[in-house]
């Protein structure tokens, strides 16, 4: 697959998701589900899915690296809004 056909293929696969997405964030509201439960429930998808995955290990690779770059932009862009310091200053008291 070229470098161009992925943004496709991940704008396909996003926006056919996208109403399941809402479905399921609905539900959590519905059910007041607070955000560090629906954090879990999301782990707790993800370890069921890299299980499933198992025996496919092109898709388990890009499940994988998809996650580590959404938590990496998420990280950079907080790194660029957050509190000016040292890493780790604001996460994790010493």
């Amino acid at each position: 697959m070229s470098e161009q056909e992925e943004p496709s293929r991940e704008s396909e696969i996003a926006e056919r998701v996208r109403p399941l997405v809402n479905e399921i964030l609905e539900r959590f509201n519905q059910e007041k589900i607070a955000p560090p439960e629906a954090g879990m429930v999301i782990l707790a998808l993800i370890s069921r899915l890299l299980a499933v995955l198992e025996d496919q290990p092109e898709s388990r690779r890009y499940f994988i690296l998809t996650l580590i770059n959404i938590i990496n932009n998420y990280l950079v862009q907080e790194g660029e809004e957050g509190p000016q310091g040292s890493p780790g200053e604001s996460c994790c008291p010493g």
